[in-house]
């Protein structure tokens, strides 16, 4: 009997750009926009440009675009850097019962090998859309169980979602992409642990994730070999990172080519923790329904499932006074706290100074949380908030399913301003209008004119 790698290797090598369903090839494209408009406006930022002196600093061949900068590098690196800026202001696609960041490893790589092959559209589509459900499929195994255990699945899911998208495009045969699963596998990594000093760990994650899978495929071309059990075997990833309990290795394989989980990827909304988002939402509900003031407020109730606790919730004195912007973006408090005070959540509201903004944190230490046995959390990222007005009034909004989830999904409208915005950062106005045309041509041409489109 084949293992999982075994299947999911073959699978995705028969798999031809003729075979996706048209509304997955459209979603690629727009998925595809979004995250190089988050990745450019991410460019110019202090965690973005450490990650370029250091790969500038290791060197080799220009070969491949840094997207929002000047320079070229050798394709591992230039992914390690994309994939660094793509999830650095955690503004990119989720996968909701999953719970993996899923385009910030797949595209990256996809871009750099794409361009140092010089991919078609059409193969660098493909590649996408099989790297975007290999990544998903790898965390709906054991859905919320790696964020249990620490680990964080973007980074560790992400490493094999490289390794496959490399391997489709330098066309390498069964074999050979099987054994870049199992070396991705011995790579696969990436820790919570950012949560406790909001410190920039977590943005290396989608990064390294690239770096290692290019090299994992780059490797097994050359004749290096790594294990077909690297899903299902007696060291398995589940097994190491998760134990024996607790999760279906066959969700996997199960349905591939019929059942496309790439199709329920979400778009974000907030440049913040996706566990925030229907709180925001409900606050800016109630807001405007209300004429709510500050001052009339007495305690706000986050009611929040239990399995987002630790991420967005606790420890209460770290989200109640955030240090760091990654503080702040994974802290319920302070992102439903802003949206009353400021009336938004968007970019402006995680710099330095922002964050230390007293009329906000004045209102984030009147926020609370209380357990929601009831939340159908991963399916959805839920959020019931209740406000306590000092007049002894009580208002209360629900929004069971998080806007961006593929049940309520950003519209075509919504995503194209999301992408202005955020490609304005670093872009002018000609070449943010090429690249929107490039991606949505991108079937019918090649690379070349969007990446050259994404340096200034």
């Amino acid at each position: 009997m084949p293992s999982s790698s075994e299947t999911l290797a073959r699978w995705a090598i028969a798999t031809r750009y003729e075979d996706l369903p048209p509304a997955l090839i459209e979603k690629v494209k727009l998925h595809t926009l979004d995250l190089l408009g988050v990745s450019l406006a991410a460019a110019p930022l202090d965690f973005a440009q450490a990650a370029r002196r250091v790969a500038l600093a290791i060197g080799g061949a220009p070969r491949c675009t840094l997207v929002g900068m000047p320079d070229r590098l050798p394709a591992a690196w230039a992914g390690f850097v994309n994939g660094i800026t793509a999830h650095g202001l955690d503004y990119d696609d989720t996968h909701a019962e999953s719970v993996v960041h899923v385009n910030a490893t797949v595209v990256p790589s996809a871009l750099a090998i794409g361009e140092e092959v010089a991919a078609s559209g059409r193969q660098f589509i493909r590649a996408v859309a099989l790297g975007m459900e290999a990544n998903i499929r790898i965390g709906l195994v054991a859905p919320n169980q790696f964020h249990t255990r620490g680990f964080h699945p973007t980074g560790v899911c992400g490493a094999y979602a490289a390794a496959l998208v490399t391997s489709l495009l330098l066309e390498l045969p069964a074999e050979t992409t099987i054994n870049a699963l199992g070396l991705a596998g011995s790579q696969a990594a990436g820790t919570m642990e950012f949560l406790t000093d909001g410190t920039w760990s977590k943005r290396l994650h989608p990064g390294w994730a690239v770096h290692s899978g290019i090299i994992a495929a780059c490797l097994a071309e050359n004749g290096f070999t790594g294990p077909k059990g690297t899903f299902d075997g007696r060291y398995s990833l589940y097994r190491t990172h998760l134990g024996d309990a607790g999760f279906d290795v066959a969700t996997l394989t199960d349905g591939l080519g019929t059942t496309w989980h790439a199709l329920d990827t979400n778009l974000k909304p907030y440049p913040c923790c996706h566990m925030t988002h229907a709180f925001i939402d409900g606050a800016k509900h109630l807001q405007q329904h209300h004429n709510v003031k500050v001052e009339q407020i007495e305690q706000i109730e986050c009611f929040i499932s239990p399995g987002e606790v630790a991420v967005v919730c606790e420890p209460l004195v770290t989200k109640h006074l955030p240090q760091t912007d990654y503080d702040a973006k994974f802290s319920l408090p302070y992102c439903v706290a802003s949206m009353l005070i400021r009336g938004h959540v968007d970019l402006h509201d995680f710099t330095a100074e922002a964050i230390r903004d007293e009329a906000v944190l004045a209102l984030t230490r009147r926020v609370a949380y209380r357990e929601d046995p009831q939340s159908d959390y991963p399916k959805h990222f839920g959020g019931w908030l209740r406000i306590h007005l000092r007049d002894g009034r009580m208002l209360e909004h629900h929004e069971p399913v998080n806007r961006g989830h593929a049940e309520r999904p950003l519209s075509d409208v919504d995503v194209q301003e999301k992408f202005r915005a955020n490609a304005s950062v670093a872009l002018d106005s000609r070449r943010t209008n090429t690249v929107v045309e490039s991606i949505h041509g991108l079937e019918a041409g090649g690379l070349e004119r969007l990446c050259g489109a994404l340096a200034p």
